[in-house]
């Protein structure tokens, strides 16, 4: 197997694809949901209750520069969309297999708050989900399956739980 065969879907080779045709209405309406959906980060993150006012960063900094950065794309997309801006993109037509992946992606997320609810660590859910991720969109090598989750683990425990002191 091959470098090329490894970021390859799993039908890819036997299914047959056309080019998605534009849809106007489409990039409005996702552009009016990235809009609402910053709107409704920032409104949530000015809504922290923080002990100290110190005036400088607190902790609805971050996620309040996130939400700001998601408002800024919802209106640049909106504005592209309402000015009928053509973008150069490489859009395949939806696909079954590709239906499947985003269904099973968002159960994963399910079962991943759920469990995270139910006290299992981050820790250890993070790495897994990755490792189910990977084999879902195709990915079959070691170096994606096992590696890649263990890094990006091993990495998002030393940024928080060591260095942000935020627990897991």
């Amino acid at each position: 197997m091959s470098e090329a065969d490894d970021l390859t879907g799993p039908h890819e080779d036997t299914v047959e694809t056309t080019a998605a045709t534009t849809a106007p209405g489409m990039e409005r309406i996702a552009a009016a949901v990235v809009l609402a959906f910053g709107l409704w980060m920032l409104m949530a993150a000015r809504g922290i209750q923080v002990r100290n006012e110190t005036g400088g960063i607190d902790p609805r900094w971050w996620p309040t520069a996130i939400a700001t950065g998601v408002i800024v794309c919802g209106l640049w997309m909106l504005i592209n969309a309402l000015l009928g801006v053509k973008i150069d993109r490489d859009v395949e037509a939806s696909q079954r297999v590709g239906w499947i992946q985003m269904f099973t992606t968002l159960a994963g997320i399910a079962v991943v708050l759920f469990a995270w609810n139910l006290g299992i660590s981050f820790v250890v859910l993070g790495p897994l989900f990755l490792l189910c991720l990977n084999w879902i969109y195709g990915l079959r090598k070691w170096t994606s399956l096992l590696l890649f989750p263990a890094i990006i683990g091993v990495l998002l425990y030393s940024v928080f739980q060591l260095l942000l002191k935020v627990p897991l």
